[in-house]
């Protein structure tokens, strides 16, 4: 019997359209074996995950004593940093059931074996972290907080169960400054192809936008703009990149930036990574 605890959720959140596609998944994919389950839900291996985290000496010794990963979906990225000495425990919190059920035990398992307690599995949401304030040392999100629908309510919430001056390690999506409202629209509008809803074990007739599926797209200066509301310092900033990703533009916000030779999974073949400090 897996081990889990159960948090607080928005009930609203239930219904939502990304819910319920990643709790098929998760009950879809939980009987075909680890390697399956990481590349159809997370769409990178745990490798990779942690080549990426080694990525910048920032973010690699950020991870450092307790912490949490918000949205950890099954819980490679929790596992993946749980594997380092320098990590005491980590919380993995996924609002999705089948996920944290059925999911999550394989992958610790498969990842850490004797280690996997190291792994505090949790259902809950963003914005109800039952936890005392100032009670963990850093935080990480990959590929989350872009779901939420107010990115800095969550931001606060992550923020305040952080010590005076711990790490939270923000893994996203970020397009160009220049990019117009009319682009942002017309990514938000697109609706996922037949295959896509084959692929992910949905009706094939069934009409699904991005939008409808709890995406949002946001510019490097609104990621900016929300850390400075909710009172995050940036400690570094960079975007990470498929080398073979087309039509290569620098960045406008002039991030560093570093290519790797691994799909990063997700939209556009790249990610932004933000060191950020309480």
């Amino acid at each position: 019997m897996s081990s889990f605890i159960r948090w607080k959720v928005d009930s609203a959140l239930l219904l939502s359209e990304d819910y319920k596609l990643n709790n098929n998944i998760a009950n879809k994919v939980h009987r075909m074996g680890f390697d399956y389950i990481s590349k159809k839900y997370t769409h990178i291996s745990p490798e990779n995950i942690e080549n990426f985290l080694k990525i910048s000496k920032t973010l690699y010794k950020s991870l450092t004593g307790k912490g949490i990963d918000i949205g950890g979906g099954i819980g490679s990225v929790s596992s993946v940093v749980a594997k380092s000495n320098l990590v005491e425990e980590i919380i993995c919190l996924e609002i999705t059931e089948n996920a944290v059920i059925k999911c999550q035990p394989i992958i610790k398992e498969n990842i850490l074996g004797l280690n996997s307690h190291k792994v505090i599995s949790v259902i809950g949401d963003f914005n109800n972290l039952q936890l005392e304030r100032e009670s963990l040392d850093f935080a990480i999100a990959w590929d989350s907080i872009h779901h939420s629908f107010d990115p800095v309510e969550t931001l606060k919430e992550i923020r305040r169960v952080l010590k005076k001056q711990g790490k939270f390690i923000l893994i996203d999506r970020g397009h160009q400054n220049s990019t117009s409202d009319l682009e942002i629209e017309r990514m938000l509008n697109v609706v996922y192809s037949k295959n896509f809803m084959i692929e992910n074990f949905l009706p094939e007739d069934k009409v699904l936008s991005r939008r409808d599926n709890g995406e949002h797209e946001y510019r490097f200066n609104e990621w900016e703009e929300f850390f400075n509301q909710s009172g995050f310092k940036i400690n570094e900033a960079f975007v990470v990149f498929e080398k073979d990703k087309n039509n290569k533009i620098k960045n406008d916000a002039n991030y560093k930036e570093y290519s790797v030779a691994y799909e990063l999974g997700g939209f556009e073949k790249q990610k932004i990574v933000y060191v950020l400090e309480k």
